[in-house]
């Protein structure tokens, strides 16, 4: 299924507060209380023809290793994200 979105308007909603551009890459960190419950959302758009909003455990925005992502929700274990293509 294909839907134009405004890209500004996705990324406020998305709760991005600083700017995104193509080539950038943010990390939102969302702690949380408790062992193995934090995680992040990260912002790519370093290919210029998309933008992927995903969803990992911890607050690095790098993928854990296979052994600690065993401790979080079976939801962050799991690839969580939504790919935008880009055209003007």
């Amino acid at each position: 299924m294909s839907e134009k979105v405004n890209i500004q308007e996705l990324l406020a909603k998305a709760g991005l507060d600083e700017p995104l551009y193509p080539g950038k890459r943010v990390v939102r960190k969302c702690p949380q209380q408790g062992q193995f419950k934090s995680h992040c959302v990260v912002y790519d758009w370093r290919d210029p023809k998309k933008i992927r909003i995903e969803m990992k455990a911890g607050l690095s925005g790098r993928d854990l290793p296979k052994k600690e992502l065993s401790k979080y929700p079976i939801s962050f274990q799991t690839p969580t994200f939504i790919e935008v293509s880009v055209s003007q």
